[in-house]
């Protein structure tokens, strides 16, 4: 998630709040927090990314991906887990509702993060129970470019910041049936991929249309 409007570190720091934090770095893979945790605390990521997802009976939702700036508590039903080398500022619960009584604008960034969260759980548990995979790429797909996308000469750019197993992972399918789907887009010719991690839309309305035929 990118919550872009409000520089939580920035804001933190210019307001001498950052002592309360302890920082955490985290190695990739690891998991940090459980469902289980004793600890009441909440954190903000510093760099890296981590995962949120649930775990029932060996199957695994990913409900969000974390990124810089984003803020999220460790006393949830959750897994949070560390998809890359990361850094974390974590701090009491106790304290940080100290924090957002001094610094009101946190309370938005808060807000924002819960928001999204609810929204991709809502997003998919709908999909699962609703669509097949194919259209739950296709939503993606448009849900990403209409939030992300950058027009350029090319179409419409998104750098993604998601690797193939990531995608797999929101929408809950195989790595390999991901790279399938996306390769009939890029023969057909509506989207591109230059690289791991970037896609361009080069025809916004056969996307469309794709997936309204779905």
């Amino acid at each position: 998630m990118q919550l872009g409007q409000i520089n939580l570190l920035d804001a933190l720091a210019s307001a001498d709040l950052l002592r309360t934090f302890k920082r955490r770095q985290i190695e990739r893979k690891t998991i940090i927090f459980t469902p289980f945790e004793q600890s009441n605390s909440v954190f903000i990521i510093k760099s890296g990314r981590l995962r949120v997802f649930l775990s029932y009976d060996d199957k695994e939702f990913t409900l969000a991906f974390l990124e810089a700036g984003d803020v999220f508590s460790t006393h949830t039903r959750a897994y949070v887990q560390a998809v890359e080398e990361t850094e974390i500022l974590l701090t009491p619960t106790s304290a940080f509702q100290a924090t957002i009584e001094s610094l009101p604008g946190v309370s938005l960034v808060m807000a924002k993060v819960l928001g999204d969260l609810l929204k991709n759980s809502i997003t998919t548990i709908e999909g699962l129970a609703f669509k097949d995979v194919r259209r739950r790429i296709a939503d993606f797909l448009v849900q990403t470019f209409e939030e992300r996308g950058e027009e350029s000469p090319a179409g419409v750019v998104v750098k993604l910041g998601l690797s193939t197993e990531d995608i797999a992972l929101l929408i809950g399918t195989t790595r390999q049936t991901i790279s399938l789907i996306l390769n009939d887009l890029i023969k057909e010719e509506i989207i591109e991929k230059p690289n791991r991690r970037t896609l361009i839309v080069r025809d916004l309305a056969a996307l469309l249309a794709w997936r309204d035929s779905l």
